[in-house]
């Protein structure tokens, strides 16, 4: 049985590309000092001591977080998740897939006070719900949102318990999330603690939009395993996908000058997940003047708005697009309406085929360009799917970082900057500075 996706970095190579491409020599030292910390880090999730991807291999937890959907389920028609970050992405990544959902879910990830106005107008408050989550707790954004929004359903639900339409995801401990939870009565899940937000999507934080909307929680959890199980038995990790992965980027940073990774799926139920590694991929990485810029695009779409960039523009980017098995898929264009619009080498193709020939014409193009492209394939693009390519990105994440020799699971720009806020707040200077 094939693996659940295929991974090749061919084209990243100067065999391939020529000069702007990756040499074997140089791959080889990269992928030497990797396998110290592939060692360490094989060695933590066979000890179960890497939560963000052991959880993978859990399912104790699911009960609790399908008896939480199904209670705001039975209340909610629409239902807010409010948090921000990795506190959304990844739910959003995944929730994308459902073709009926469940319930209408809406994510407010930014205090526009506008967008939360559209939001309260849109909706039957009467059959509204939320989900409330910070892993801290103290989100100034998602508290913002919670203390606006949260009185306003609940007013227009006088006559229900809060319990049955609002719960909340936080770690333990005080915190004011706990603060305001225990105010309104209502439920919280455990953040693990040890959890960046980030890297929480197989948790709760992913889970529960994933099971609000009626996704296959344990087939989220399935493919993620999977796909650790792929990379875990490389043991030197040159066999290991995420380790050639993040290795390539590196070496094409060091020699090439790549400072910009382009991730680009064809298929628009993986553009949220292009976002959701935007985040895991900048904020992990991007510290003491080190990096590369992740830029999220998607095939088609941006063949019409980016790609004369890519092609032509300055070449310090490296390229991983997510390709499927698309021939053959769609509607079929009806002959005789091809010869009327004179394009007849569309007549009796599927969308599929178009979008398949288009996704092989990139990749082609790139090449032909001398630009660095590697290729991650699936077949499907299914809850399984979604879990693989989101372990394999958290695994070349945190790779990756040990090349750059940062620390992939805090953020302490971001801090500095939570910190201005606040005291801008506490003093009443919350205009643009001059």
């Amino acid at each position: 049985m094939p693996d659940i996706y295929s991974h090749d970095i061919s084209g990243c190579f100067a065999e391939v590309i020529g000069d702007r491409g990756a040499s074997v020599e140089s791959m080889a030292m990269v992928l030497e000092a990797a396998e110290g910390p592939w060692t360490l880090l094989r060695e933590a999730l066979a000890e179960d001591d890497f939560p963000p991807l052991t959880l993978v291999q859990q399912n104790d937890d699911l009960d609790e977080i399908r008896a939480a959907a199904a209670r705001l389920s039975q209340h909610c028609d629409v239902v807010a998740i409010i948090g921000v970050g990795g506190s959304s992405l990844g739910a959003e990544a995944l929730t994308v897939l459902a073709a009926r959902p469940n319930v209408d879910l809406r994510f407010l990830d930014n205090p526009d006070p506008d967008s939360l106005a559209r939001f309260v107008a849109s909706v039957d408050l009467a059959r509204t719900g939320v989900v409330v989550v910070s892993k801290s707790g103290g989100t100034a954004e998602t508290l913002a949102m919670a203390m606006t929004v949260v009185p306003v359903i609940a007013a227009a639900r006088a006559s229900d318990s809060v319990a049955d339409f609002v719960a909340a995801i936080a770690e333990p401990g005080d915190n004011p999330l706990r603060r305001l939870a225990a105010h309104w009565d209502i439920a919280v899940i455990d953040h693990d603690p040890e959890i960046g937000g980030r890297y929480a999507v197989f948790s709760a934080v992913g889970l529960l939009p994933a099971a609000l909307v009626g996704l296959d929680i344990e087939a989220i959890r399935a493919g993620g395993s999977e796909a650790l199980e792929i990379n875990m038995r490389s043991v030197d990790g040159r066999d290991a996908p995420a380790v050639m992965g993040a290795a390539v980027s590196i070496e094409l940073l060091r020699a090439q000058g790549a400072r910009t990774t382009v991730l680009m799926p064809y298929a628009d139920t993986m553009g949220p997940l292009a976002r959701w590694y935007r985040q895991l991929w900048a904020e992990s990485l991007g510290k003491n003047g080190r990096g590369t810029t992740p830029i999220d695009a998607l095939g088609a779409v941006d063949q019409h708005s980016q790609l004369q960039l890519y092609l032509d523009g300055p070449d310090d980017k490296m390229f991983t697009i997510i390709t499927q098995d698309l021939a053959g898929r769609g509607e079929r264009v009806p002959p005789a309406l091809a010869e009327i619009a004179g394009v007849n080498y569309l007549a009796g193709h599927t969308t599929g085929d178009l979008m398949s020939a288009e996704q092989a014409a990139t990749i082609e193009s790139l090449l032909g360009h001398r630009r660095p492209v590697r290729q991650i394939g699936i077949t499907r693009v299914d809850e399984a799917a979604l879990g693989a390519l989101m372990v394999h990105f958290m695994l070349e994440t945190v790779m990756a970082a040990f090349l750059l020799g940062v620390d992939a699971f805090d953020q302490p720009a971001v801090e500095d900057g939570k910190e201005n806020a606040r005291q801008r707040l506490l003093t009443g200077r919350t205009g643009t500075p001059s």
